[in-house]
């Protein structure tokens, strides 16, 4: 019996500008309380707020990336693309922003089905939180179902 792909019916009408839109939508209920309770962040610890916000907006950045290259990788990298083109329009700091991105993508596994250890140790590291094995764990299986979010709302 031969395997049969299934082409999601709507991925035909994908448009780089409609994948940003909804990545926008997406971005916007994102579960950055949970990342920061992870991280150890407490809700008057205003500097430390404001910057792993900033590393948790470039995470889903990166995530959501990973998830188009796997789901859809002929419109992926233009719709990253423009997505990144309207930082510069949007944000007082965008190089360093994509310099972020950038970096945590490096971080990433090659594909959303491996491990995010190597990740969740990395973005410990930028926070300046100790890794002990419960954070660890915690924040791998945190980043696993964030990948699994945008991917699955992709379109």
């Amino acid at each position: 019996m031969a395997l049969m792909t299934v082409a999601d019916p709507q991925a035909g009408r994908a448009t780089p500008e409609a994948l940003v839109e909804t990545f926008e939508i997406l971005l916007a209920e994102a579960d950055l309380p949970g990342f920061q309770k992870i991280l150890g962040v407490g809700r008057f610890s205003l500097k430390r707020r404001r910057e792993t916000e900033t590393l948790f907006t470039a995470l889903c950045t990166s995530l959501w990336r990973l998830a188009m290259s796997s789901a859809i990788p002929d419109m992926g990298e233009p719709a990253y693309m423009l997505y990144r083109d309207s930082l510069w329009v949007r944000m007082k700091d965008a190089d360093t922003y994509v310099v972020l991105i950038s970096d945590i993508m490096g971080h990433l596994p090659d594909s959303g089905k491996a491990d995010f250890t190597p990740t969740a140790r990395e973005l410990l590291r930028r926070a300046g939180v100790r890794e002990e094995p419960p954070i660890l764990v915690g924040l791998a299986l945190f980043l696993r179902h964030l990948y699994e979010y945008f991917f699955n709302h992709l379109l």
